[in-house]
């Protein structure tokens, strides 16, 4: 009868030890399961910010070229009003010219 008390007790502590054994691996796997997260999690916020930085690049490059774009085509305007403008001063004064000389205008 001791001999089998002795046995079951045996059992019984080589049963918390291994439980302690499990316990302590599946601490350490958890433990390294998060620092793989963490690691994984910084880089996936790494790439994502790059990713959003070169998204924003790409769109400040695309605004000013349409700025760009945009001032050229005014540009033009305003450079073809100012020459239409100048022309119409031309008419205006050669017609002012004619009527204070009496002699006639052309026309336009």
């Amino acid at each position: 009868m001791q001999q089998v008390v002795e046995r079951v007790l045996g059992a019984e502590e080589e049963a918390r030890a291994r439980l302690e054994r499990a316990k302590k691996q599946a601490g350490a796997i958890r433990s390294a399961a998060d620092e793989n997260a963490s690691a994984l999690l910084a880089e996936a916020r790494a790439d994502a910010l790059a990713a959003n930085k070169r998204r924003l690049e790409e769109a400040r490059g695309a605004a000013a070229e349409l700025l760009n774009a945009a001032r050229a085509t005014e540009d033009a305007k305003a450079a073809l009003a100012a020459a239409e403008a100048d022309q119409r001063s031309d008419t205006i004064v050669a017609a002012i010219v004619a009527i204070i000389t009496g002699r006639p205008h052309p026309g336009p």
